[in-house]
């Protein structure tokens, strides 16, 4: 039980929402709002290899959690590098075979998306801007990924969904860097805060948060179809959430109000990243797909007592 428990600290498990929020519009875009089991392996892959993602970044950073975060399970000696390593690599195999079986382009994106991760946590985390880019560009094609385990096609919403996903997701990973500012400074670690300055960074997340919400919108000027209302309902509440825990940072960018600003960013993507499928589903339908999530994900932050 002690190694369950030691595992799910290592795969980040309050932040389970996030793949499948992030996988959600593509699939449900190209079911055209229908809850088939491809939409099931969609967002069961994604989950997956969200995950190993998740044991990756404690693998190849280990020796510097030694000094940052000493407390997690590789650098407290509670899992061994090989024990992080192994299951990690077999998830990512298992995510790839499953994406062929399904179809060839969907497995050829999985592959695109573990070298995505695989960059990141090996080599641009630590690379400032260059990091705040490569990882929301793979939880924004998480859409195109869902689309193509689907139907093996891409429908232009799903694009825009992409965009506003990806958009969205490097002003968040930006503003969450805050959290470990002092540490990262003193141990030579560059983000983007580090690499640009405070004030820029903080700019340039609002930069690309605003845009997030602009290209959501995008589809009420461009698509000849007006989307059901209920496409907008979403990208409203990520918006004040988004908003709304930032303001301590912006005002006042302590590791404090980046931790805050961090839970607020993950619950706004639960309620951002799926706004497109308001154009296929009714808003009681959607609802009862986010609430529970976001629901389990505010319990699992609230509960647990790891730093995600």
């Amino acid at each position: 039980m002690n190694r369950v428990k030691t595992y799910l600290e290592l795969i980040r498990y309050p932040l389970f929402g996030i793949p499948i929020a992030a996988t959600l519009p593509g699939a449900l875009i190209a079911s055209e709002g229908k809850l088939t089991w491809r939409v099931a392996a969609a967002l069961i892959i994604a989950l997956f290899g969200y995950f190993a993602g998740m044991i990756k970044n404690d693998y190849f950073h280990r020796e510097t959690d030694a000094f940052t975060n000493p407390q997690r399970p590789l650098p407290s000696n509670r899992l061994t590098p090989k024990q992080a390593l192994v299951p990690a690599s077999v998830i990512y195999a298992l995510c790839v075979l499953c994406g062929f079986l399904l179809n060839v382009k969907a497995g050829m994106l999985v592959m695109v998306l573990v070298a995505i991760s695989h960059l990141y946590n090996a080599f641009f985390k630590a690379r400032g801007i260059l990091g705040s880019i490569t990882l929301p560009l793979g939880i924004g094609l998480l859409n195109v990924f869902g689309a193509l385990v689907v139907s093996g096609n891409v429908p232009r919403l799903v694009w825009y969904a992409f965009g506003a996903t990806t958009l969205y997701d490097i002003g968040t990973h930006i503003t969450t860097t805050f959290k470990d500012l002092s540490r990262d400074k003193e141990h030579g670690i560059t983000t983007t805060p580090v690499q640009l300055g405070i004030r820029p960074a903080l700019f340039l997340s609002a930069a690309a948060t605003i845009a997030a919400f602009v290209v959501a919108l995008l589809p009420y000027w461009i698509e000849n179809t007006l989307p059901h209302k209920a496409y907008a309902v979403w990208g409203i509440l990520g918006l004040l959430a988004a908003v709304i825990t930032r303001i301590p940072l912006y005002l006042q960018p302590t590791e404090k109000n980046g931790y805050y600003a961090l839970k607020g960013s993950m619950i706004g993507s639960i309620l951002f990243f799926p706004c497109f499928i308001g154009v296929q589903v009714s808003l009681l339908i959607s609802i009862s797909i986010i609430l529970p999530l976001l629901f389990v994900t505010m319990l699992l932050l609230r509960t647990s007592k790891q730093e995600v």
